[in-house]
């Protein structure tokens, strides 16, 4: 009874490891796509204007000409 009981427990502790595993790599996953989809801060956009400020490349804004 003890032989079962054991190879019970060793397989919850797998299937365990196993989740903690694909947990982790979701969380790495979904933070490095949230970094790469999330650049802009601002975007400009009105009569004239536009541009954007960010945090890799600061604040670009383009003048229209009248």
């Amino acid at each position: 009874m003890t032989n079962g009981s054991g190879r019970k427990a060793n397989g919850n502790m797998v299937r365990g490891f196993l989740l903690g595993v694909a947990v982790v790599g979701l969380g790495a996953l979904g933070y490095l796509y949230y970094q790469h989809s999330h650049r802009d801060v601002v975007r400009i956009d009105v009569p004239g204007f536009s541009g954007t400020i960010s945090k890799d490349k600061g604040v670009e804004i383009d003048v229209a000409p009248k």
